[in-house]
């Protein structure tokens, strides 16, 4: 049953990167000049989530290992100055686990693929000729965290006090931030991000608190931020 809630989960997530995608467009139509773009993007993301606790007597401590992101996004202009966004991005966040009883601390790892769908509205400070323009921007989306099939392979051995069996967890997700785009030509250009991703801290399946039948449970709650820094390449696609 899990299996089938977490494919159903993520075919849904597909599903909605694309129509998120798809539904920009019909507003780059209606602007007066779109300036429709399309970008790829790489980078590093840091996921600030370290939460301490005691699990059957044993002090332990969670944090995520930094890791890199790839991503792609569209980008039209509704006026001079404001701009709709959508962007897709992937990346490894991968959750650490370290029991403090142990001399020197003890540390399992397991394998987090982080996917996220965005929608942002920026605002450029500069026009739209000019070469570099400053922007800010913020919006909302959704976030999955996936630990890989070695992640939960390991995880039936033991998670955070005893064996589980873990899955995706999808979060709503507020972002905001600011950057860069310098236009090189008519065709291309390049731009720099660097955005805070704030969503509710993954639990990955394990409750919060112990649950009858359940050996395993994960006393964590709150928000995580995870802050990404990419630069990319920008595609100015021709108007018609």
């Amino acid at each position: 049953m899990n299996k089938l809630i977490s494919r159903t989960l993520l075919r849904t997530f597909q599903l909605s990167a694309a129509i998120a995608l798809l539904l920009i467009l019909p507003l780059a139509a209606s602007a007066q000049d779109r300036n429709l773009r399309v970008g790829v993007f790489g980078g590093g993301s840091f996921l600030k989530g370290e939460r301490s606790f005691n699990v059957g007597g044993t002090p332990l401590i969670t944090n995520y290992a930094k890791g890199g992101l790839l991503g792609v996004r569209v980008t039209t202009d509704l006026d001079s100055h404001w701009s709709l966004e959508g962007a897709y991005s992937r990346g490894t966040n991968n959750l650490r686990i370290y029991d403090m009883s142990a001399l020197p601390s003890d540390m399992a790892g397991f394998g987090t693929r982080v996917n996220r769908l965005t929608g942002n509205v920026l605002y450029y400070a500069g026009e739209k000729d000019a070469k570099i323009r400053p922007f800010v921007t913020a919006g909302i989306g959704i976030v999955r965290f996936s630990p890989t099939t070695a992640a939960k392979a390991l995880a039936t051995l033991g998670f955070v006090d005893a064996p589980a069996t873990i899955s995706a967890n999808t979060k709503l997700a507020f972002n905001f931030g600011g950057g860069a785009e310098a236009k090189m030509n008519d065709w291309i250009g390049f731009r720099a991000d660097l955005k805070d991703h704030i969503s509710g801290i993954p639990r990955y399946g394990d409750p919060q608190a112990p649950t009858a039948g359940i050996a395993d449970y994960y006393p964590v709650s709150g928000a995580v931020h995870n802050w990404e820094m990419s630069v990319g390449v920008v595609f100015y696609l021709p108007k018609f």
